[in-house]
């Protein structure tokens, strides 16, 4: 089995769980995932950007476009995706209130980490994917410059330095989500923190908040 397709499985096995959980407790969430991103947009993506997707992360898009309809992130649905024109709030479904946005989307975040660091090493290649709101200025980034941290995962900030390492991989990140659902307790970081925002619900759907002063009014703590 080649590297890839090792984390195609990984990726495909946690997804897996945390649509279940989903299906069970969060159907609101469950019903404004996508379909799967078209190969095509994928690698229209990696071409614009200079720069090759890691798999795990790939491997993701090849399952779902996206944690949520493409209206939360300011798109309008394809009508081939049969998904309902207006979203619903629903996409930040991830730890720490972070969405995945449509893989045709990911260009947009042009003052993510991927900019930074290109005048001094053009060779640099971040890639933002994830963030807490739809301008994209705070969230996750995936090294994809060539060479032995390529793959990496780590957080950014606007006007800060993107720390990086947060994760060694999109799939191990994928993995300890699927486990911290399941577990109600916040993800746990590569140098042993542990988030204290923790799996809630609010109108069906899945939000990750504090669990003693949830931002939102109506957020349950699952129990």
């Amino acid at each position: 089995m080649t590297d890839d397709q090792q984390h195609e499985r990984a990726v495909a096995g946690a997804w897996a769980r945390i649509e279940t959980w989903l299906t069970q407790y969060a159907p609101r969430s469950c019903r404004m995932l996508p379909p799967p991103a078209p190969e095509a947009d994928i690698h229209e993506v990696e071409q614009e950007l200079d720069l090759t997707i890691p798999p795990g992360l790939k491997a993701f898009y090849r399952i779902r476009n996206g944690t949520g309809h493409p209206a939360d992130f300011g798109w309008t649905p394809e009508p081939e995706t049969g998904l309902p024109p207006q979203g619903r709030g629903t996409a930040w479904l991830l730890p720490v209130k972070h969405a995945i946005p449509p893989v045709q989307h990911l260009p947009t975040w042009d003052e993510g980490p991927h900019t930074i660091g290109r005048p001094a090493d053009p060779a640099m290649r971040y890639l933002a994917f994830a963030a807490t709101d739809r301008s994209g200025l705070y969230g996750l980034f995936a090294d994809c410059t060539p060479g032995p941290g390529y793959g990496r995962i780590g957080t950014f900030e606007e006007a800060g330095i993107p720390e990086l390492g947060v994760w060694s991989s999109f799939t191990d990140y994928l993995i300890e989500v699927a486990v911290a659902l399941h577990e109600n307790r916040g993800v746990e970081y590569a140098d042993g923190r542990q988030d204290t925002t923790v799996p809630g619900l609010a109108d069906q759907a899945l939000v990750w908040d504090g669990p003693v002063y949830p931002v939102d009014p109506d957020w349950v703590r699952f129990a």
